[in-house]
């Protein structure tokens, strides 16, 4: 799985560096998306999960480290080569490196990488569920608003920067050198949060992850102050490190770890889906002369219902099982 995801990504920048047209363009972005962010992190965190059991959340924190570290480097690094030799030429040097990857990881871990994995850690000591079986659960259901509340609503408000700049009499520079902030707290709370995740187990954690999140938007809907902008985009990384840890092991712990994949599958593109409503529907509010304050009062009390339900749900388990 992870050759033929190396390989796809590589094969995507290959069509990008070699497009002679629109077409190509689409085609090459769609390849990178669905195996670059798509895939490259659903197989990672997925293998990492059923490898790992009693450190899992250390494990899934680091892997997910991976993400924010690119986000900083990479564009650096892009922009770079394209200024030197082009853009299609850097598209083509990617694509060699991931061929070249492909085969260091096959040297290097190929024959530690188990084909298949079966252990004893099921979900709540009982079989490992399957993916009809966890479709039918409704506790799929109660703790879902609550592992997307993050992505749903970071990406909300960071598509809308300039009305919250506006609203709140930030310069955009201000802004956006604000963002180091959430990139630093994103980065340092992967790291604490898979040793607490690892003592305390996901479901006590997760009712409670999305505090750092409310407290952000309270802040911004009921206070004013250049001061506030790293102040909420810090709080913000940290629910969104926590959110991340938490989403990589939550359905293992839950459902076990035979169909980790196909469960994932199924949470990740509800996710990916929230996301994708999530600046709609921000956008629409404020389309009404909905004030940033208000939108975000309401994506705060979002988080507070989501999260309520999730404890909800995980207590319902723990009395069914």
């Amino acid at each position: 799985m992870v050759t033929f995801v190396l390989l796809g990504a590589a094969v995507g920048s290959a069509v990008l560096a070699f497009s002679p047209g629109v077409p190509g363009l689409v085609l090459g972005f769609f390849l990178l998306r669905f195996f670059g962010q798509g895939l490259m992190t659903h197989t990672a965190q997925t293998a990492v999960a059923r490898a790992f059991t009693t450190h899992r959340g250390k494990a899934i924190s680091l892997v997910v480290a991976g993400l924010p570290v690119a986000e900083a480097v990479v564009p650096i690094l892009v922009v770079a080569g394209a200024a030197a030799i082009g853009w299609r030429s850097t598209w083509g040097v990617i694509a060699a490196i991931l061929v070249g990857l492909t085969v260091l990881v096959l040297m290097l871990l190929g024959r530690s990488i188990p084909l298949a994995r079966t252990d004893p850690d099921a979900g709540e000591g009982e079989s490992h569920w399957s993916r009809r079986e966890v479709l039918r659960d409704p506790r799929f259901y109660m703790v879902l608003p609550a592992l997307m509340g993050a992505p749903f609503i970071i990406t909300a408000v960071f598509f809308h920067q300039v009305p919250l700049a506006e609203s709140k009499d930030w310069t955009l520079a201000w802004l956006a050198s604000s963002f180091v902030a959430f990139a630093a707290m994103h980065l340092l709370s992967l790291f604490v949060a898979g040793p607490l995740v690892d003592r305390f187990g996901s479901r006590r954690l997760l009712p409670w992850h999305l505090a750092p999140l409310i407290l952000a938007l309270l802040a911004l809907s009921l206070l004013e102050g250049v001061w506030l902008a790293p102040v909420y985009l810090a709080l913000a990384g940290l629910g969104m490190g926590i959110a991340n840890t938490l989403m990589g092991v939550i359905w293992a712990e839950l459902y076990g770890t035979t169909h980790l994949g196909a469960i994932r599958a199924v949470a990740q593109s509800v996710m990916i889906f929230a996301t994708a409503a999530a600046p709609v529907a921000a956008g629409a509010l404020l389309d009404l002369a909905w004030s940033m304050e208000h939108v975000v009062l309401v994506l705060a009390a979002y988080a507070a219902a989501a999260s309520m339900l999730a404890r909800r749900g995980l207590r319902t388990a723990t009395a069914s099982h």
